[in-house]
């Protein structure tokens, strides 16, 4: 008997463990909550894994913005350590963004999600027309789908919903009239949400934690109070949060703004106010902002109520913020 054929019979005598070669591939999954230090990543598990980020994940590009709600991402989960290991943040679809500070322009509050819900009471606190335009040029920016959502109804007369709800329904918006103590609009607001990932989002003290209460009181989501000295909500949520929804799909519930910048240069901003695209590239002066120049095919068609001047308040007032 050879070398050889003594090695080949010594390998098949020898025992081998099943998973002495197994490798543990990293999986995939979407964040639904965050600390400032750790990830609760959903993987299709019973309950959300624990794990924190490689501190060189973003290792040469400072200005990227760090993982936020609704990403998708890889993670190694390790059987020995409390929590796994995000390893790479995977290209966005959409996302909820914001103006930033200095050294970091973009905060992205959500990302991944289809349809943004622009929750606006008309009394309690007061309709603020300038943060919903702004929402929706957020959604523009963004890739979302923006459904207007008319809140406490009850506490407002149809002669004050009905022209709000007419406007925005011509820019195109899906408007939902709803009332909490009514039940109104409740079980279509239900249905729009089946299937989809959607992001409350509004002014504080409007009443998304109610309508989310109201919608699937089994969540138990805290309920804030509008302040009765300054009139403004407090801050319910404290950081946004994503909720698997009974039907399908996710909502995604975020803390209350009181001020809020959309990401977007001034001279890009017209392209974001959806009755302008008929008129731009019409004005006497290429880059015309529509503001002060003559002869602008806006100021015309403001003029001529083609496009309320309302609206174009609103453009003017984000314009000179930027």
């Amino acid at each position: 008997m050879n070398i050889e054929q003594k090695e080949k019979i010594s390998s098949s005598n020898r025992k081998t463990e099943p998973h002495d070669f197994q490798i543990k591939l990293p999986q995939t999954g979407i964040v639904v909550r965050r600390t400032k230090s750790f990830y609760y990543v959903d993987v299709g598990e019973a309950e959300p894994r624990l794990c924190r980020i490689r501190g060189n994940l973003f290792k040469g590009n400072l200005h990227q913005n760090k993982i936020a709600v609704g990403d998708e991402v890889e993670i190694d989960l390790k059987v020995a350590e409390d929590a796994g290991w995000i390893l790479r943040l995977l290209p966005r679809r959409t996302k909820l963004s914001r103006r930033s500070g200095i050294g970091f322009p973009e905060q992205i509050l959500v990302s991944n999600a289809d349809i943004l819900l622009i929750v606006a009471s008309l009394r309690d606190p007061p309709f603020r027309e300038g943060l919903v335009d702004r929402f929706l040029v957020a959604a523009s920016c963004g890739s979302l789908e923006p459904l207007l959502i008319l809140s406490k109804a009850d506490l407002s007369t149809d002669a004050e919903i009905t022209p709000i709800k007419e406007l925005y329904a011509s820019l195109g918006c899906t408007v939902l009239v709803t009332s909490v103590p009514e039940s109104k609009g409740l079980d279509s607001l239900r249905e729009l949400l089946r299937g989809s990932i959607s992001v409350l989002s509004g002014h504080s003290g409007v009443g998304k934690s109610s309508l989310i209460a109201a919608l699937f009181p089994d969540w138990e989501i805290r309920i804030g109070q509008v302040s009765k000295k300054s009139g403004k909500g407090r801050h319910t949520t404290i950081m946004a949060e994503m909720f698997p929804l009974p039907q399908g799909g996710f909502i995604v519930d975020t803390p209350g703004i009181r001020e809020f910048a959309p990401l977007v240069k001034q001279e890009e901003l017209d392209k974001h106010f959806v009755e302008f695209i008929p008129f731009l590239g019409q004005c006497k002066f290429k880059g015309c902002s529509h503001r002060h120049e003559p002869q602008c095919i806006i100021k015309e068609a403001v003029t001529a109520e083609k496009i309320t001047e309302q609206r174009y308040n609103s453009y003017c007032s984000l314009y000179d913020s930027l």
